[in-house]
C-alpha cells in the first residue's frame, strides 16, 4: 500500500494506485475530512506508522520517521511469512535486514537512495492515506458519540486491488475514524476476494502514532547489534 510495505493486502493496493489519486471531490461525503488528513499528515516532522492485520490483531508493519533538518530519517519494520524484516535510512547510508543478511548502502552507491522534504519517500506522501475520489461508488458518514466513520467503497475494476492469494477482488472499501475535532484517529483498509470457492477477507488498520514528538531514530536494521 504504498508501498505500505508488506502488510500485504493493503501493500498491494497502494502500489497499485499510487500516483493516480488527485485532487478531493466536494461531492464525496466526508471529502473535507479526508482531505484536510491528507494534508496534515504530509507536513508532519516525524511520526509512527503503525499498521495492524484486524483478523490477527498483529502488527506487521511500523513505519517511524522524523526530518533533520531537510533530510528524511527512518526506520521500517515489516513481518513478511513470518519473519522480521527492518530497514534504515538517515541520508547517508541505508541499511537492511531480510531475514538472516544484512545489506548496507552508503551515499553515492548506485542502489542508495536520500528521501528529503520535497522529494519525499512514498510513506511519508499524502498518498499514505488512501484516497481515490474518481474510483468511489459509495460513499456516507456516521456519527457515534464524538466521533465521525466515513466508509468510502471502490470500484475494484479502477482500482485493481490485488488478493494476497490467487484469487478475484470482489471489493475494497475504506474507513476513517475522525475525532470531534475533524482530526483522523485512524483508518481501516478491507478487501474482500474470492479463493479457493469461498469468500475471504483482509484487513489492516493504520494508526499515526508520535506526531511531531519523535527526536531520535535508532538505526534497527544494522549487523552490528545496535538495534
Amino acid at each position: 500500500m504504498r508501498v505500505k510495505a508488506l502488510a500485504v493486502c493493503a501493500v498491494l493496493f497502494l502500489s497499485t494506485v499510487i500516483g493516480i489519486a488527485g485532487c478531493g471531490n466536494p461531492d464525496i461525503v466526508g471529502n473535507n475530512l479526508v482531505m484536510q488528513a491528507r494534508e496534515d499528515y504530509s507536513e508532519l516532522d516525524s511520526a509512527r506508522v503503525v499498521m495492524t492485520n484486524v483478523d490477527t490483531g498483529k502488527q506487521e508493519q511500523v513505519f517511524t520517521f522524523m526530518y533533520s533538518g531537510d533530510t528524511l530519517v527512518y526506520t521500517n519494520w515489516k513481518l513478511v511469512d513470518g519473519r522480521e524484516n527492518s530497514e534504515y535510512n538517515n541520508g547517508e547510508i541505508n541499511a537492511y535486514h531480510h531475514g538472516d543478511k544484512f545489506y548496507e548502502y552508503k551515499d553515492g552507491d548506485k542502489n542508495f537512495k536520500k528521501y528529503t522534504r520535497s522529494d519525499k519517500h512514498q510513506m511519508t506522501k499524502e498518498d499514505m492515506i488512501t484516497y481515490i475520489p474518481s474510483a468511489i461508488t459509495d460513499a456516507k458518514m456516521t456519527v457515534n458519540g464524538d466521533e465521525r466513520e466515513v466508509t468510502h467503497v471502490y470500484d475494484v475494476e479502477k482500482v485493481k486491488p490485488t488478493a494476497p492469494e490467487e484469487g478475484e477482488v470482489t471489493d475494497f472499501a475504506v474507513r476513517y475514524v475522525f475525532d470531534k475535532d475533524g482530526k483522523l484517529k485512524y483508518f481501516t483498509e478491507t478487501t474482500i476476494y474470492k479463493a479457493d470457492g469461498k469468500e475471504k477477507r483482509c484487513g489492516y488498520k493504520t494508526v499515526i502514532e508520535d506526531k511531531n514528538s519523535i527526536k531520535e531514530i535508532t538505526n534497527i536494521a544494522s549487523s552490528k547489534g545496535e538495534n
